[in-house]
């Protein structure tokens, strides 16, 4: 089987993400690279707005959103992003 890799370019953002078979290990790969330019804070900053607004007009959305955050809470904290506990504080 071939490698298959998907593309994505938002403004400040470029996603990429390749899955591999890896037959000597009976086993797949998938690799999720993001690249952010100028910074992620950058490309948080143009998107949050934008993303707030969908999760008000569809709840389903917010609820999807707020699974995808949890899901990558431990990858954002290695990065040294706040825990969402910390963040919830200084919201309020």
């Amino acid at each position: 089987m071939e490698d298959t890799r998907i593309t994505a370019k938002l403004p400040n953002l470029q996603i990429e993400i390749l899955r591999r078979e890896i037959p000597e290990a009976q086993a797949e790969a998938m690799t999720i690279h993001l690249r952010a330019a100028p910074s992620f804070d950058a490309v948080a900053g143009s998107l949050l707005p934008a993303l707030s607004v969908v999760s008000m007009m569809n709840p389903m959305a917010a609820a999807w959103m707020r699974a995808a955050e949890i899901a990558w809470q431990p990858w954002l904290q290695a990065m040294g992003y706040p825990a969402l506990s910390d963040r919830s504080d200084d919201e309020s």
